[in-house]
């Protein structure tokens, strides 16, 4: 798949075509800037209607921190299993026809030991999930290499779909409309540059608000330019990244 791109040794950025997007999570982020979670929140966010793109979006996050644990390192910005369950719902609003529940049975066993860390309030909307998709019994590790296969495969089927699609650099349809941007390199520059704002430690409990400066142990130090329930935007010097932030 994309051997075009493969050729020309494309760099990626947020704000290249929907095909070097694809290419990109294609390439686990070894071509650019962009992540593969990153990459499948680009296309959901210019194709809102397209509800695989959120799942994908939260496959790939699932499967970022996972990699992290399995290498030993305690990941930056750990998910919790309050913003798995709210995205898991923004995923089952975003799918009226309920044709994603196969895959959203996956997620939730691959996300098991995420979710396992549920409280309170939390508890009765995991089992009203679990019900709601038919999952008896605690997944086991092996079940959870199983989910995570199978969504590796019905991300795979979704990037061949991509790579059809976006033949010599065709747009995936008529993307929402944005603002236009500024130059983020300016952006980033300016900001770390002010001297009157305070600066923080990230850390994914604490509660961020747009315009302050965090500093992260991976990325350096970087500008809040926005909030979601449970994330914040963040520009550093390498890009924009969303963060967990307050969960």
């Amino acid at each position: 798949m994309f051997e075009d791109l493969e050729e020309e040794s494309v760099d990626v950025s947020a704000d290249s075509p929907d095909r070097a997007i694809a290419w990109a999570i294609h390439t686990r982020g070894e071509s650019g800037n962009v992540t593969p979670e990153e990459g499948w929140a680009i296309l959901h966010e210019r194709y809102p209607d397209d509800a695989r793109f959120l799942l994908l979006n939260l496959y790939a996050e699932v499967a970022e921190v996972k990699k992290q644990e399995s290498g030993n390192n305690k990941p930056a910005d750990v998910l919790n299993a309050g913003y798995l369950l709210k995205k898991i719902e923004r995923v089952t609003a975003a799918d009226p026809t309920g044709a994603l529940e196969p895959q959203l049975r996956e997620l939730t066993t691959f996300g098991s030991a995420i979710l396992a860390g549920a409280k309170d309030d939390e508890l009765a909307t995991l089992k009203a999930l679990r019900d709601r998709l038919g999952i008896e019994g605690e997944a086991k590790r092996d079940d959870r290499d199983r989910a995570g296969l199978k969504l590796r495969r019905f991300e795979r089927e979704v990037l061949k779909e991509l790579d059809d699609r976006t033949q010599d650099n065709k747009p995936l349809g008529v993307a929402r409309v944005t603002a236009p941007k500024s130059d983020p390199a300016s952006d980033w520059a300016s900001a770390v540059a002010d001297t009157s704002k305070a600066k923080s430690k990230y850390a994914p409990a604490a509660k961020l608000a747009a315009g302050e400066l965090v500093e992260h142990p991976k990325f350096g130090v970087g500008v809040v330019t926005g909030t979601e329930p449970g994330k914040a935007v963040i520009l550093f010097e390498s890009g924009v990244r969303k963060l967990v932030a307050g969960a």
